[in-house]
């Protein structure tokens, strides 16, 4: 079956996808709460709910709008046709989470089957061998995880973690607002930052968005790591930090320029999430499963939403590999291989990949599914998200 335009372009995006490390900033915050999640399975239970295998998958999105319920209406139809296993969601929200799974590994107290890891995180816990191969689970399944989004996490041709959700940065942007304002949006760093001056009416309306509280310098981080690209520029070549290269200093002084013009200046993600989520933020350089929270906090504003690339001459934009990986640490490999199996069904796959709003493949079986092909159709804020050559979160 031929494949249409954009669903072309969503397998191109997935090819030309070479991730390494890194993780996401806006979207979390309408999540976080202090302390210890722990989010049980919804539908499944059984009356010999006593007799299965409990397996636990340690994560951050138990408390992510959007992605939440998604994970738990997957897992419930597991839990539901599940003889012998019940899955659930138990973790930390995202300002926690990587510290509290380095420590909780490294103390031998974290021993959930599966941990699912930001780029970052999951480069640390391969390298430091905390994750299993996953070929029994993908040979069973029949599919083949992209080699591309896969290299950081494969070793001696076996893969030690299958992405749940790869994202790429682009330009999100309220088209309501654009057009009210008479702007079209921008193609060039000159352009980005006139539309963000124009755009912004403070204290009501704001140009642009960016995490700037240290509060959370998780999310600071990880977006400001994309910002090099918009001149070319790279953080660094091997172990030679290029900080003060003329590409990073003139994409340091674009961001400074939008930061003292059009971003709110000290909000936390949450509060960023609700002025985005009210229409009072214009644009954003935002991974592309932020879109997932703004429809669950305000779908009114969702439609409104679309994309372009980021607006400098190459378009780069860094993507985002998220895997989701056997614990050594845990006590029921063969029933968390058994899920894996269940999960990595490129329908299965899909399923939960539609109920994220996401829309990259981690293998091509799941760009045959019918439903996803048809769900790609669906999605007019996704082209932004499609048109750049990604490149490693730290280029």
């Amino acid at each position: 079956m031929l494949m249409s335009k954009k669903e072309n372009k969503t397998v191109d995006a997935l090819e030309i996808t070479n991730a390494t490390v890194g993780r996401r900033g806006f979207i979390k915050g309408a999540g976080a709460v202090a302390g210890t999640v722990a989010v049980g399975s919804v539908a499944g239970a059984t009356t010999a709910k006593a007799a299965k295998t409990q397996l636990n998958i340690t994560t951050w999105m138990g408390v992510e709008p959007g992605r939440k319920e998604a994970w738990e209406s997957v897992l419930g139809k597991f839990n539901a046709q599940s003889t012998t296993s019940e899955v659930k969601l138990t973790g930390w929200p995202f300002a926690q989470y990587v510290n509290q799974v380095l420590t909780g590994l490294e103390a031998g107290t974290l021993t959930d089957d599966l941990i699912m890891s930001t780029p970052d995180l999951a480069v640390r816990l391969f390298k430091s061998g905390y994750f299993l191969p996953l070929t029994d689970a993908v040979k069973a399944a029949g599919v083949t995880p992209n080699p591309k989004i896969h290299a950081y996490v494969t070793k001696d041709g076996a893969c030690y973690g299958v992405s749940i959700v790869t994202v790429n940065f682009g330009l999100l942007y309220n088209s309501e607002l654009f057009s009210k304002a008479k702007i079209k949006p921008p193609t060039t760093p000159e352009e980005l930052l006139a539309a963000a001056k124009k755009l912004t009416k403070k204290p009501n309306q704001y140009g642009f968005w960016h995490p700037n509280t240290m509060a959370e310098q998780g999310d600071f981080w990880f977006n400001m790591q994309n910002w090099v690209n918009m001149y070319d520029g790279v953080w660094a070549v091997g172990k030679t930090p290029k900080a003060n290269s003329p590409q990073v200093v003139k994409a340091m002084q674009l961001w400074l320029d939008l930061y003292n013009a059009a971003i709110p200046k000290g909000i936390n993600n949450a509060a960023a999430t609700q002025l985005a989520a009210n229409g009072r933020v214009a644009q954003g350089f935002w991974v592309s499963a932020a879109v997932n929270v703004l429809k669950s906090t305000n779908e009114a504003v969702y439609a409104k939403l679309r994309s372009v690339a980021l607006p400098h001459a190459s378009h780069k934009a860094a993507s985002r590999v998220h895997p989701i990986s056997l614990n050594k640490l845990g006590k029921n490999k063969a029933a968390a291989t058994e899920f894996l199996t269940w999960l990595f069904k490129p329908e299965n796959m899909a399923d939960l990949t539609m109920q994220c709003l996401d829309f990259i493949p981690p293998f091509p079986e799941m760009a045959n599914v019918p439903a996803f092909k048809a769900y790609l159709k669906t999605l007019p804020w996704i082209d932004g998200f499609l048109t750049p050559p990604s490149v490693p979160i730290t280029p």
